[in-house]
Parts: structure tokens; C-alpha cells; sequence
């Protein structure tokens, strides 16, 4: 196979690689363990859920190499535990816009080189003796695209009290289940699950 059909086979496979990616994709993680019993005490963080989406290549597919941009978190905190059993939660959500993408990551340089000898050159004198002249040149460029300039813009807070009732022991958030197990003056136990 010749080299010109090597580079034809290559670029089509590249190509289809980039095209053939998957949409993006939203995630999120939490800091806190699932399904595990945790305790809490008054300004103690419940939840925390940091959120994630791929960074869009340039046909606006997923990254191949997985790179993701933060898009912001959600956060409970506990702020009060009343005396009547009521329990307070203070929710707080910071959304972050990005135009960050894979192009505006990764800059893209190309270089041209090209070297150029000319000798000439003639011989006087005798068999021990003589002059020679020669001349050479080099010419070399490069050139750097840079990536565009991108932005995470932070949008001011969302926040919100949240009061669960005496009798109630369950709260939803961001796809997670906060159960509350037990409740003393200034603490609860309390467990997390995947909705």
C-alpha cells in the first residue's frame, strides 16, 4: 500500500472517529458517600453535588479524550434542628456558563519548513591549491493558531430554606434521597441514596 492511500485510510478513520462520538453528556458527583450512615451537626454540609458536562468537539459531539467542564454545584447544609423536631436545610445552587469546547482548550500549530543549498563554486590553481565558493539558504516558518479565549461565568446563587415537618424524614435533591434516621438537639443521622 502506498503512503498516499496509508494517509487516505487514516484521515477516514479519524474522520469517522470525531464525527461517530457520542452526544454530550451531563454528570454529576457527590462528596458525600451513598448509602452509608453519616452525622451532621448545625452548619455541617448534607450534600454536596458538583456538576459536570463533555466538553463539545468541533462537530459537536463528546470529547473523545473524556475532558469535561465544570458546570457548577448544589449544596445542602443543615442550619437548625427545632425543638418541636423540625429540621431546617439551607440549599444553595451555583450555576456556572462556559463556552469552553475542545477547540478552546487545545490551540493548533502548524509549522512549514523548506531549506534551499545552491554551491557553485570553481577551482583555480594548482593540485595543492585552489579557491571554491558556495552559498546556502534556509528558510523556516511556523505559525501558532490559538485557541479562542473562553469564560466560566459564575450567575449569582440560588438560595432557599427547606423545612422538613417533625414527621416527615425524607427530602429529594438533585436526584438523591436524603433520609433522616434520628434527630437530637443539634445533630441527625442521616443516610443518602440514588434516587
Amino acid at each position: 500500500m502506498d503512503v498516499a492511500k496509508k494517509l487516505r485510510s487514516l484521515f477516514c478513520l479519524l474522520a469517522l472517529t470525531i464525527v461517530g462520538c457520542a452526544p454530550i453528556q451531563h454528570s454529576q458527583k457527590t462528596q458525600q458517600p451513598i448509602g452509608k450512615e453519616l452525622w451532621a451537626g448545625i452548619g455541617d454540609v448534607i450534600l454536596h453535588v458538583n456538576k459536570q458536562r463533555d466538553l463539545k468537539n468541533a462537530f459537536g459531539k463528546s470529547d473523545i479524550f473524556g475532558r469535561k467542564t465544570n458546570e457548577g454545584f448544589s449544596e445542602l447544609k443543615l442550619v437548625a434542628i427545632k425543638d418541636s423536631g423540625e429540621v431546617i436545610f439551607h440549599r444553595k445552587d451555583v450555576k456556572i456558563l462556559s463556552n469552553e469546547t475542545t477547540m478552546s482548550r487545545t490551540p493548533v500549530t502548524t509549522s512549514t519548513g523548506s531549506a534551499t543549498t545552491n554551491a557553485s563554486g570553481s577551482y583555480y590553481g594548482n593540485s595543492n591549491q585552489g579557491t571554491v565558493t558556495a552559498n546556502a539558504t534556509t528558510s523556516y516558518s511556523s505559525s501558532t493558531v490559538s485557541p479562542s479565549d473562553d469564560y466560566h461565568a459564575v450567575l449569582s446563587p440560588e438560595q432557599m430554606a427547606i423545612r422538613l415537618k417533625p414527621d416527615e424524614r425524607v427530602l429529594v435533591m438533585e436526584g438523591y434521597v436524603i433520609k433522616v434516621l434520628e434527630k437530637t438537639a443539634g445533630a441527625i443521622k442521616y443516610q443518602i441514596e440514588k434516587q
